[in-house]
C-alpha cells in the first residue's frame, strides 16, 4: 500500500504549491529563486531597472494605485531577474513596485526571468512592456529608441520590428531628441504634441522659437498651422540669404563710412551697378594725398 498523503484535510498551501499558485498566498513560503517560478518577495530586495525608459509618473494615479495595493495587494506579479549580489532587478512593474513601497507592503508576487547575455534586454523589455500599455510619453519613447540606436547599435528597422511599429515612425520619434530641452518638456507634459515638435525642428533661432512656442500654446494652434508658419519663415529667410549686398544701398553707405574711419576721415564714396562699381577717395590738401600714398604703399614719382 502506498504512503501517498491522503487528499482529505489538505490545506490551501498544499494545493496551491502543487499547482504552482502559492505566490498568490501571502502566507506561503517563497520558493527557491529559479527562472520561471513565481514567489513572494520583499519589495525592498528589488532594485529598479537602470535602463527603464519611463522617468515620469503621474503622482495622482500612483497614489490611487498605492491605495488599491494597500487594500487588495499586488494582483499582477512583477517580473524580476536575479542579480549576482543576491538581490533582484526589476524587469517589469515599476509602478506596482513604487506603490508597494509607498504602503510598506511586506511581500509582492514576482516571476523570475532568466538572465540574458543581451546587454540591451532590460531596455528592450521595459520599452516593449511600456509601449504596449501606452505608459511612455513621446520623449521617453524617443530616448529609449535613441539608446537602443546609440548604445546598443540597433538600426531603426530593427527597433521598429521589436516594438511593432513602422520604421518611419521610429525615425520621426528619434528626431524629437534634436529639439531644445524646453520644447521637449512641453511635449513630455502634453503642452505640445510630437507633431508640433517636428514642425519646429527647422527653426534654429531660439528667440523666434520661444515666441512661436508661446503662440502655439496660447492660441492653441494646430500642427498644420505651425507647419505653414515655419514654411513661410524659412522661405523668407532663404530669400534674404539669397540677396546680394549689391541690392542694398545702405550696405555700401555703411561700407564707405568704414573706409573713411580707416583713412582718418577722408571722404569715401562707393558707386555700384550690378556686380561692378567704383571706389572714390576725396582729399582737400596735398598732405592728405601724400599720407594716403604712404598708407597704401605707393611710391612718389
Amino acid at each position: 500500500m502506498t504512503s501517498k498523503k491522503s487528499r482529505l484535510g489538505r490545506g490551501m498551501e498544499d494545493i496551491a504549491a502543487e499547482r504552482g499558485l502559492d505566490f498568490l498566498l501571502s502566507t506561503a513560503k517563497p520558493k527557491r529563486a529559479e527562472a520561471g517560478l513565481p514567489l513572494q518577495l520583499d519589495p525592498k530586495l528589488i532594485d529598479r531597472n537602470p535602463n527603464q525608459p519611463r522617468k515620469h509618473f503621474d503622482e495622482k494615479k500612483l497614489a490611487s494605485l498605492a491605495q488599491s495595493v494597500k487594500t487588495m495587494g499586488v494582483i499582477d506579479p512583477l517580473t524580476v531577474r536575479i542579480k549576482e549580489d543576491g538581490r533582484y532587478e526589476l524587469v517589469d512593474g515599476e509602478r506596482r513596485l513604487n506603490a508597494s513601497l509607498m504602503v510598506n507592503l511586506e511581500k509582492v508576487p514576482v516571476f523570475i526571468r532568466e538572465k540574458s547575455d543581451d546587454r540591451a534586454e532590460g531596455l528592450k523589455l521595459a520599452l516593449v512592456n511600456n509601449l504596449c500599455r501606452d505608459d511612455l510619453n513621446p520623449i521617453e519613447e524617443a530616448e529609449g529608441f535613441g539608446r537602443l540606436e546609440k548604445d546598443f547599435g540597433h538600426t531603426h528597422q530593427q527597433i521598429a520590428e521589436m516594438v511593432g511599429q513602422e520604421r518611419s515612425t521610429v525615425t520621426n520619434t528619434v528626431r524629437l531628441l534634436k529639439l531644445p530641452e524646453f520644447i521637449k518638456d512641453d511635449i513630455r507634459y502634453g503642452r505640445l504634441t510630437p507633431g508640433h515638435g517636428r514642425a519646429l525642428l527647422t527653426v534654429a533661432d531660439q528667440t523666434i522659437l520661444k515666441n512661436l512656442r508661446e503662440d502655439i500654446i496660447i492660441k492653441k494652434m494646430s500642427v498644420r498651422q505651425v507647419e505653414n508658419i515655419v514654411k513661410r519663415f524659412n522661405k523668407k529667410k532663404k530669400t534674404n540669404l539669397a540677396r546680394t549686398p549689391a541690392d542694398d544701398q545702405a550696405y555700401y553707405d555703411a561700407l564707405a563710412t568704414a573706409f573713411s574711419r580707416q583713412l582718418q576721415g577722408l571722404k569715401v564714396k562707393i558707386g555700384h551697378q550690378g556686380q561692378t562699381g567704383k571706389l572714390e577717395i576725396f582729399y582737400n590738401q596735398q598732405e592728405e594725398l601724400e599720407w594716403l600714398m604712404t598708407k597704401l604703399g605707393v611710391e612718389n614719382i
